[in-house]
């Protein structure tokens, strides 16, 4: 019987992410056929509540950790239980020659989506991940190596491995890593402590009350969420203004680079802009949309990164993460700060726009805010 696809699956998938409404079909016909889920369930590929009581159910019945996520173990036993068994290795040789001493094999956790962000003790493995992408040509030699696992790195995962004929799925599980190093290896599955528990991410997102922006903000939000928590913003206010300024300016993700070609600000002093093409190269980029080569120069300094020499990493969220949430917290943008407006019970958060563009658009972005607040409390 044909292994089918086995991708890293958890609730939510197929909802918001339609690349995985076939493989959680497949898994709610095997919950139906381990008689976990009932015969009239709908195959509508949506990882609901219902299906991730079935999954926990079955981790429970085959002493596994009752996550709700799909991953290699759980598929493993999945498909022991339906009789997939992987080929059978090749008899050996009767006689064979003697080898040489074995070198231990290097074990890795097996990676994926947010870790070393929700997961800060998982940032070294992530770290090691990066490099081997760089080293692979995946990323370029200049390429931040931040022990961040965000949309970036995943889609370079994806990439390495459709160069290499594996399974895409963005998890950097056995195959990936073996592959990667070049040798075989051995990979675990870690335990996930730390980082946003104290938030209620999911609740965070589905408190936008628009779609477009919603499938955004499953990347951006656990990504500023951490910067804040990185760079010491833990005043509910504030990480809630944080979250609505990066909304308005960006829709927390969808536009990282300013729709404009750029050639409006094209000499202008006041930015920097004093060498022809300027204006375009340094338009608008990131959460909050830098904007300027005086501008580009500072982050350049402050985050220890070549923002002048590449432009475009401004909208890498990773770096746009930090770019925003220490801008805001240091008065960099127009030298009000968020402690100056918002700390504690002072919230004001009309005032609060000056953090960034003095007073456009402010009671807009208030209301925002306020929403984010309620939702974080």
């Amino acid at each position: 019987m044909p292994v089918a696809r086995r991708p890293l699956l958890r609730p939510g998938d197929g909802i918001d992410s339609q690349e995985f409404v076939e493989p959680v079909q497949l898994l709610q016909r095997i919950m139906i056929k381990l008689r976990l889920l009932p015969i009239s369930q709908p195959i509508n590929g949506r990882f609901d509540s219902a299906l991730e009581k079935a999954v926990k159910i079955f981790q429970m019945e085959n002493n596994l950790q009752m996550t709700g996520i799909v991953g290699p173990e759980t598929w493993a036993v999945i498909d022991r239980k339906l009789g997939i068994t992987p080929s059978p290795s090749p008899t050996p040789s009767p006689s064979p020659a003697p080898s040489p001493s074995p070198q231990p094999v290097q074990r890795y956790p097996v990676l994926q989506r947010g870790d070393g962000i929700q997961h800060p003790d998982l940032a070294d493995a992530v770290k090691t991940l990066q490099e081997l992408l760089v080293k692979a040509r995946i990323f370029p030699a200049n390429e931040v190596v931040d022990g961040k696992f965000g949309p970036n790195t995943e889609d370079g995962v994806r990439r390495f491995q459709s160069l290499n004929n594996l399974l895409v799925d963005g998890v950097v599980g056995r195959e990936t890593w073996s592959t990667l190093v070049n040798g075989p290896v051995e990979v675990f599955e870690p335990e996930r402590q730390g980082g946003l528990s104290q938030f209620d991410v999911p609740r965070i997102i589905a408190s936008i009350p628009y779609p477009d922006i919603r499938a955004y903000a499953r990347d951006s939000v656990p990504l500023i969420l951490q910067s804040c928590l990185d760079y010491g913003v833990t005043d509910l206010g504030q990480i809630a203004y944080v979250l609505a300024t990066a909304e308005h300016e960006s829709h927390l993700g969808k536009w990282m680079t300013e729709l404009a070609s750029g050639w409006a600000y094209e000499w202008r002093s006041d930015l920097g802009n004093i060498y022809a093409g300027d204006g375009p190269r340094y338009k608008g980029r990131g959460f909050v949309q830098i904007t300027g080569r005086a501008n580009y120069r500072y982050w350049s300094g402050r985050l220890g990164i070549d923002l002048i020499g590449n432009p475009e990493l401004a909208a890498n969220q990773d770096i746009a993460a930090d770019l925003l949430v220490l801008g805001m917290r240091d008065g960099s943008y127009t030298g009000h700060s968020l402690n100056d407006h918002i700390l504690g019970s002072r919230q004001n958060f009309v005032s609060a726009r000056r953090i960034v563009n003095w007073l456009d658009r402010a009671e807009h972005i208030a209301a925002i805010a306020r929403e984010f607040l309620r939702a974080l409390r």
